[in-house]
């Protein structure tokens, strides 16, 4: 489904390819996600994606990746948990600006 064109891949899972792969990326090397004896990396990704972009119920998901209702999801905690495990990397704490900042954007 996603390897087939951009617009296949943007429907189902509200990113292109290139974007897809840069997350699977992440979630592998960053996250440790790895792929388990009957899925995927790329197909747990999809899935998950494809629940959030479309609001869809685990049969849904069942029918269209041909897959039983404990793997979809377990595989969906697990594509969850290494997404919060990119917390660190994808979300920035701000810093704060000191009251001797010399920054003229910050000057009242």
């Amino acid at each position: 489904m996603i390897h087939e064109s951009d617009l296949v891949c943007r429907q189902s899972t509200r990113m292109d390819r290139r974007t897809f792969a840069i997350l699977c990326h992440l979630l592998r090397n960053v996250a440790g996600l790895s792929s388990t004896e009957i899925v995927d990396v790329e197909e747990m990704v999809a899935m998950f994606l494809h629940v959030l972009a479309h609001d869809v119920k685990n049969r849904v998901i069942q029918r269209e990746f041909v897959r039983s209702g404990e793997t979809v999801s377990r595989h969906f905690n697990i594509v969850l948990l290494a997404v919060l495990r990119l917390y660190e990397e994808l979300i920035k704490r701000p810093v704060p600006v000191t009251s001797n900042c010399n920054d003229q954007r910050w000057k009242k």
